[in-house]
């Protein structure tokens, strides 16, 4: 006589589930390393800003006296007699500073051309910056992937970049937007009054205004894109706009005014 034998075994719904359990748990687990994994990134690039910050102070420290900046236009600087003289500046636009004065018509820049515009202005200052046995020694303490040997093909230079390797920008404080053309004409030079002889220019109006007259680092965050207010154009000035979202992820060495503040 056959006794019956009883096998035991995973049915087809039992495999799948468990799959499933498996597949979530792998998620879950892949969503929490991503998370980890960003917010050390922004913490790296936030310890950038500042040593950025720590270098500008031990410069300004050593020269006794503030950065200045050439701005949009023209290669002018306040004399000690209350005229414009062609000045001397520390950072100088070059052919390839693409950054311009803000219009009412202004529909931001070009994420393209502002890396391009970030990236000119902070190998100009790094080339500042070793002038200063100060600044160089707080330069030295950035690691290999964040202080690069910029490529130009002919030549190279030293640039500083984020946790995501976008160029770090940084912003000259100038004039509130609608005191920038005191003869009333757009095409007038844009000139600064508060001593410290920068304008106020596209980065400042799209990316947030200096403090105290006190240039700001920036980083254009994880999505690498950096965005614009449009400061100086209500029509713009939306939270519900591309640009400005786009700019709500950059990391800032201090947080700059944005909006009416910034007028």
């Amino acid at each position: 006589m056959k006794s019956n034998t009883i096998k035991y075994g995973f049915t087809l719904i039992e495999i799948m589930i468990v799959i499933g359990i498996i597949a979530m748990l792998a998620a879950l687990t892949l969503g929490i390393s991503s998370s980890v994994m960003r917010n050390a990134e922004k913490r790296k690039t936030q310890d950038v800003l500042q040593l950025l910050t720590v270098a500008l102070q031990e410069w300004e420290l050593e020269k006794g006296r503030s950065i200045t900046f050439d701005g949009y236009e023209p290669e002018m600087a306040p004399d000690p007699n209350g005229g414009w003289t062609l000045g001397h500046y520390d950072i100088y636009r070059n052919e390839y500073e693409v950054i311009q004065a803000p219009q009412f018509s202004e529909q931001g820049v070009l994420n393209a051309l502002m890396n391009v515009a970030m990236e000119t202005r902070m190998e100009s200052l790094v080339d500042v910056f070793m002038q200063s046995e100060g600044a160089k020694d707080i330069l030295s303490k950035m690691t290999s992937d964040i202080f690069i040997e910029h490529d130009h093909g002919t030549y190279s230079r030293k640039l500083v970049v984020d946790a995501w390797g976008t160029p770090i920008g940084i912003v000259f404080p100038g004039r509130p937007y609608f005191d920038v053309n005191p003869n009333g004409s757009s095409f007038d030079a844009a000139f600064d009054d508060c001593g410290d002889g920068t304008v106020r220019d596209e980065a400042e109006d799209g990316l947030g205004s200096c403090i105290n007259a006190r240039p700001y680092f920036v980083s254009a965050g994880p999505d690498r894109t950096w965005g614009y207010r449009s400061q100086s154009n209500d029509q713009n000035s939306t939270p519900d706009n591309d640009a400005w979202v786009a700019s709500t992820d950059n990391l800032y060495s201090y947080e700059p005014y944005l909006e009416e503040s910034a007028r």
